[in-house]
């Protein structure tokens, strides 16, 4: 059975995430300590896992090729209906089994046959979650790629059905009845999906076509179920922004029709007139983060639209990754699920984080201003779980990895006067191997490793009992430094030459 469970649920393999459960909340989820391990997801944890040993199993579902057989959303909003769910899922005829979470929410899982890429995963269900009206809610996986060379792992998903059949994370039967783990597999060989049928399937829509789906989806998809009253103001200032993008000329009109046409109880005459007189001053974007679009956003989805969001769409920028070594850290931050590397002054200064941003992955997130950019790292910090890290993964680990390649491959000199023709010279009788230090800074500029001071340099080199001496060539007294002999053989890594990388 446990063999069964494995293969549905495979992903990372040289990682896992842990979970011990702790007490409520007040709003009834289930808290605890989360923590991520660093090993091989050995047999025996998966074992453990349905045997309901502590602490409990989290795989983290994207691979360092940037693949998935599964995803997830995550719907955490309580109390929750998880029949209504249910309901939802068998209308649009969605391929989702859903699981009860540890904490009392529900996981919409999405299996493939087919090893998939990231990208389509989060795409496909970044999209039935706007349906479903549950678009704030998280995906897994959380990015379409993970820095691997940089110590990356990714965000994990603790898994349904921690002590088998006993347990409270179960999935759900078509009605509504807690499924046993045999009648979960017997649900997964349904509901899984193969990669051409994935790229083909559309959302059955609930009701009558609405018109707009050269617009925000949430505009769109509001309209097909009703609005009702309690969002009733913010969604015609949305069509407000939608009709003055797409009607410039006669934008005014088309509001008033849209009130009676689609609200179910349409807004009084000066409501809606206000609505009118506030844009006609000025161009405003839309809502995205106002209930009820927020509801069922879909992102990626609205960007490519005639009249969506466009460019001017915030970034979502979230799921904070600190790692630390040697009393340094190195951040790994999500920016429209793509995988940011920081230092903490990137961090801390929104310049140097939008720099990092266009350097790595080619977007300009809207600028959030000093303040509001202070608020939102703290609230990034409060929820972020740091991680230890070996020391080659850091600034001065893969400095010191950039410093072996360059004494290994400049090429021995057979003197110590080539040593200006940037080779290294052994020296047998002191022990030593000489370099000039701005042969060595070129080198790690054509491996595109910045942002490491001369001061740090030589830190590094001094921790390695290495120095600096004056010595006579070609009848000039040149500085030259040195390290001990590097074991050729012992030698576990070599880093790579990377164009794009930016190296910190």
């Amino acid at each position: 059975m446990w063999k069964k469970f494995k293969n549905i649920f495979e992903g990372l393999d040289r990682a896992y995430g842990q979970y011990k459960s702790g007490d409520p909340n007040s709003n009834g989820k289930l808290g605890g300590q989360v923590f991520i391990r660093k090993d091989m997801v050995h047999d025996s944890l998966w074992i453990k896992h349905l045997e309901g040993e502590e602490p409990g199993l989290g795989i983290i579902p994207i691979t360092d090729a940037s693949m998935c057989r599964w995803g997830c959303i995550d719907v955490d909003t309580y109390p929750l209906d998880h029949k209504e769910i249910i309901k939802k899922i068998q209308k649009l005829k969605l391929p989702l089994v859903m699981c009860r979470s540890k904490s009392g929410g529900a996981h919409l899982f999405l299996f493939t046959k087919d090893w998939i890429s990231a990208s389509l995963m989060r795409d496909k269900l970044m999209e039935w979650a706007g349906e479903l009206g549950y678009a704030n809610c998280e995906i897994f996986p959380k990015q379409i790629e993970i820095r691997a060379d940089r110590g990356d792992t990714g965000n994990f998903l603790n898994l349904p059905y921690h002590n088998g059949n006993s347990t409270n994370r179960y999935a759900f039967n078509l009605d509504g009845t807690a499924a046993t783990l045999d009648q979960f597999i017997s649900l997964y060989d349904e509901r899984s999906i193969t990669k051409t049928n994935l790229l083909s399937f559309k959302i059955k829509k609930l009701e009558k076509k609405s018109g707009f789906s050269d617009g925000p989806p949430c505009l769109e998809t509001l309209v097909e179920k009703g609005i009702e009253e309690g969002g009733r103001d913010n969604v015609l200032y949305q069509y407000a922004v939608y009709a003055k993008k797409k009607w410039p000329d006669k934008w005014e009109d088309k509001i008033a029709s849209f009130n009676q046409k689609y609200i179910e109880n349409p807004l009084g005459l000066q409501q809606v007139n206000k609505t009118v007189s506030q844009h006609q001053k000025k161009d405003y974007q839309y809502k995205c983060k106002d209930q009820p679009m927020c509801q069922h956003c879909v992102k990626n989805v609205c960007a490519t639209r005639t009249f969506g969001i466009g460019r001017e769409g915030d970034s979502k920028i979230c799921d904070l990754t600190k790692i630390q070594s040697d009393g340094e850290s190195i951040y790994f931050l999500n920016v429209d699920a793509q995988r940011v590397t920081l230092t903490t002054q990137d961090l801390t200064n929104e310049t140097k984080f939008h720099e990092a941003c266009v350097e790595q992955i080619n977007v300009w997130p809207v600028p959030k201003g000093k303040n509001e950019w202070r608020l939102h790292v703290q609230d990034l910090l409060t929820k972020c779980q740091p991680e230890k890290v070996d020391h080659s993964m850091t600034q001065a680990g893969r400095f010191e990895a950039h410093l072996e390649d360059f004494i290994l491959e400049q090429g021995e000199a057979d003197e110590m006067g080539e040593v200006m023709s940037n080779k290294a010279y052994f020296d047998e009788e002191q022990s030593k191997v000489y370099f000039r230090l701005n042969a060595l800074e070129s080198f790690l500029r054509r491996r595109n490793f910045h942002n490491f001071s001369k001061t740090r340099m030589i830190q590094v080199i001094k921790a390695r009992k290495g120095g600096d001496e004056q010595v006579r060539i070609e009848k000039k007294q040149v500085y030259v430094w040195w390290i001990p002999p590097i074991d050729r053989s012992s030698k576990p890594y070599s880093i790579p030459n990377m164009e794009k990388e930016r190296e910190f």
